[in-house]
């Protein structure tokens, strides 16, 4: 198993190993962009460079439980649920996985649009028929010779 050195708030932090790194992930003492290293050699990199599966959450472990301060109040879930506003600032999908979704939507694009090619040759017919009948109208209207 390997093990890290972190840098929080500037000091050097550690050796952690992985699942030592993901509880702290999962606790939000470090982040993503934290600062982090192999004990043995290597250069300072982010945590997402070096353990690039903890930013997806499927792994990690719960988080600890805190204890709460006398100080806090809780709050009502009323309130909870009309002042929280979320913001999607960015989604780090790979290439891939786009490229994946996209050949999946035009798949289901193409099925829907043959379901409805009847239903267009249909609309057709009665659009040619109608301007037919119209036409067929104002001709026998004109004096014939």
């Amino acid at each position: 198993m390997k093990s890290y050195l972190v840098k929080i708030c500037g000091r050097e932090e550690g050796p952690y190993s992985d699942t030592q790194i993901g509880q702290m992930f999962a606790d939000q003492r470090v982040e993503r962009n934290t600062p982090c290293k192999p004990t043995s050699a290597g250069d300072w990199k982010t945590i997402d460079d070096y353990l690039p599966t903890l930013k997806y959450g499927t792994q990690l472990p719960p988080a600890t439980p805190r204890q709460r301060s006398a100080t806090v109040r809780p709050v009502s879930q009323a309130a909870i649920s009309t002042a929280q506003r979320v913001a999607v600032v960015d989604v780090d999908i790979p290439f891939l996985s786009v490229l994946k979704i996209m050949f999946k939507w035009m798949a289901a694009g193409f099925v829907v649009f043959c379901c409805f090619i009847p239903v267009i040759i249909l609309v057709w017919v009665i659009i040619v028929a109608l301007f037919a009948a119209v036409i067929d109208g104002a001709v026998s209207s004109l004096p014939h010779p």
